[in-house]
């Protein structure tokens, strides 16, 4: 323990031996604390590990808690070109007609087309198109005959511009794109924008292959002398490159209009894409169709709904300024934004259910039908036992690890004579006590005597004397097969009642605790409703109930909370008052009961385990207080005796320098006393 060397230089004594053997003597209190608190700390981990399990344990039961939701089909379709179809839980056995007489589309429209003519632009620019653009020495200097501007696209003729008249003033880009319009016959030049400069643009007279542009290097003036000088906007054969002008394409869809701005240079390519990355779409998908309808038309736009149903038509604006594009005979709808009709085990006789999708829900209750396409198909809703057996299974493994963490823990293993580190813990035994006896014992509100499926025993489940739960699945299976909804309901019952009469009938267990309950109705001479109480079988109290008209409704601070029941009037009591009894029963299944057993334990701020975790949380930190003390004692000590045995040694080592003073002293008197 000592960190100091103190091995006698002169004393030969190792000090740092003694030293680390009264600082063990003195760890003892230490090692004690240490020890306490590992065993605290194993509790903790243990008690943190059966909370983990009882977790799980709720986490299964919660989606058994209800028997509505236990129910579970298996379909099939006699036409899955028609129709298929997917059961939720609580979808009932049977078979059903689907008679599908249109499916649900989307509108889609296609363009009449178009087909791009070969188009080239000049690199140079001006900031307006007024500008001049070929000054006068340059046409003068032009080499070639007549300073001429030659060019031809493939087989078109050839086009030559005369710019000598130039020659003196220069040209503008106005003045250019005149006189190659002119000269050509058609407008085969324009002026146009790009970044703020106007830019000479070129184009041929027809669409189609074999239209590339051809630039006279001998005799047309120098700056148009280059095919270098030019860019290519669009191929011929290339439809997305199509040029589709400068305006704006409006269009309507789901209620909402939207306008797409084009410029000059947009292309159908790019059209397509302001459509699509709008972010205002409202859901349209735009794209290309390639389809030559003649020379004329061969690139269509393709504008296709995104959603289907009636109501999600496509309409083309009229304040459409794009000319190919506007509204009319411009678009050919190929498909009608259309419901889809079907007809279900007959009904609507002569008539047709209509929705906007295919996929339909709620008109077969607990089933989805996805329609495929037009005919008849039959629908068959089989029982299906595999989840609840599987669900069960799970039960059974849950609930037997949770078993054996609280036997390794908790128990004694006689084999080895050692306790588990929670033996004798009073919450861990009666949390298990609890939880076997609710699936031991008959489930609250069942009437085994009148033959209802009300043990765990009775669908297959058991407990072996080791306290480990098995499940018959030759039991279960006889069971599901004999009592269907029976077991079901001793599963998952919730919210369920019945009473023994007529004349006082259920209607609603509120927040009431399951189990049985007595109950007494006052009706006077009239039938009318006087007075109620209400009491748990086996009390002998009673509790005054409120009554309203014929309605009875249990009190909010007692078992029968909300409680509420319907008083009927017996006419053979006519004349006479009399009091009605009644026994009613509130059934709550297996797993609802599991749950609100494992939500109590597992309540953060009042349950057993957070009781328990705060307890030793509160014993470890005290624990990690003492040997925090006990450490800083240690070090005290540690240091007291190394200054202890320090001054000891440097005394010695003092006695050791006067005992050699003395020697020599003493040799000397003696080297006198002889020389005398």
């Amino acid at each position: 323990m000592a960190t100091i060397a103190l091995s006698g230089v002169f004393s030969t004594i190792d000090w740092d031996v003694m030293i680390d053997a009264e600082l063990e003597a003195a760890a003892k209190p230490l090692n004690r604390l240490i020890q306490q608190r590992s065993a605290w700390e194993d509790r903790l981990s243990a008690v943190s590990d059966i909370q983990t399990r009882v977790g799980h344990l709720r986490d299964l039961v919660s989606r058994l808690r209800d028997s509505s939701t236990l129910r579970a089909v298996s379909i099939n379709s006699s036409a899955t070109s028609v129709a298929t179809a997917t059961a939720s839980a609580g979808a009932s056995e049977g078979f059903h007609e689907i008679v599908v007489d249109h499916l649900a589309s989307a509108e889609r429209e296609v363009h009449a087309g178009l087909t791009p003519t070969e188009t080239w632009r000049q690199a140079v620019g001006v900031t307006a198109a007024s500008d001049q653009y070929l000054a006068a020495e340059l046409i003068s200097d032009a080499g070639g005959e007549d300073h001429q501007f030659l060019f031809q696209f493939g087989d078109e003729d050839q086009v030559t511009v005369e710019l000598s008249g130039y020659s003196e003033t220069g040209i503008t880009l106005e003045q250019l794109v005149n006189e190659i319009n002119l000269t050509a016959g058609y407008t085969a030049a324009s002026a146009s924008l790009e970044n703020g400069s106007y830019h000479l643009r070129l184009s041929a007279q027809s669409a189609g292959e074999g239209k590339a542009l051809m630039v006279s290097d001998e005799d047309s003036v120098g700056a148009l002398s280059s095919l270098t000088s030019f860019k290519q906007l669009a191929d011929g054969d290339d439809g997305l490159s199509a040029l589709v002008g400068a305006g704006q394409f409006v269009y309507t869809y789901n209620g909402t209009q939207r306008t797409i701005h084009t410029t000059a240079e947009t292309t159908l390519r790019g059209l397509i894409g302001l459509i699509n990355n709008d972010a205002a779409n409202p859901g349209i998908s735009a794209s290309m169709l390639d389809y030559e309808v003649d020379a004329d038309h061969r690139f269509h736009l393709v504008l296709s709904g995104d959603h289907t149903g009636s109501d999600y038509a496509i309409n083309i604006d009229a304040t459409t300024t794009l000319a190919a594009f506007g509204p009319g005979a411009a678009w050919t709808q190929t498909q009608t934004a259309g419901d889809s009709r079907i007809r279900v085990d007959g009904y609507p006789d002569g008539a047709w259910i209509e929705r906007s999708g295919n996929s339909i829900s709620g008109v077969i209750p607990g089933v989805s039908v996805t329609l495929q396409g037009t005919g008849t198909t039959t629908l068959n809703l089989a029982r299906n036992t595999t989840q609840i057996t599987d669900d069960l299974n799970n039960l059974v493994s849950i609930y037997n690890g949770l078993v054996q963490v609280i036997k390794a823990n908790a128990g004694y293993n006689e084999s080895t004579s050692v306790g588990g580190v929670l033996q004798g813990d009073s919450t861990v035994n009666s949390m298990l006590a609890q939880i076997r006896g609710l699936l031991t014992g008959s489930a609250a509100g069942f009437d085994s005597a009148a033959g209802e499926t009300a043990l765990a025993s009775s669908i297959g489940l058991s407990i072996a004397k080791d306290g480990t739960m098995s499940l018959d699945s030759a039991a279960l299976a006889d069971a599901l097969s004999q009592d269907y909804y029976g077991v079901l309901d001793l599963v998952g019952a919730v919210g369920k009642g019945s009473s023994s009469t007529d004349f006082v009938q259920f209607s609603d267990a509120g927040r009431a605790e399951a189990g049985v309950y007595e109950v007494q109705v006052d009706f006077d001479e009239l039938g009318n409703v006087t007075g109620a109480r209400i009491r748990c079988q086996g009390e002998t109290e009673w509790r005054n109930a409120g009554v309203s008209g014929n309605t009875i409704t249990g009190s909010s601070d007692a078992a029968e909370n909300l409680l509420t029941l319907t008083a009927i009037a017996d006419a053979t009591q006519a004349g006479t008052a009399y009091t009605q009894t009644a026994e009613i029963r509130i059934r709550q299944g297996l797993a609802g009961a599991l749950y609100d057993l494992a939500d109590t334990l597992l309540d953060p701020t009042g349950g057993a385990f957070a009781a328990r975790t705060e307890e030793y949380d509160r014993t470890i930190e005290r624990l990690n207080d003492q040997i925090v003390i006990q450490q800083d004692r240690l070090a005290d000590k540690e240091a007291r005796l190394t200054a202890k045995y320090a001054r000891l040694e440097a005394t010695l080592a003092q006695l050791d320098s006067q005992r050699g003073a003395f020697e020599a002293l003493m040799s000397s008197l003696d080297a006198n006393n002889n020389d005398d």
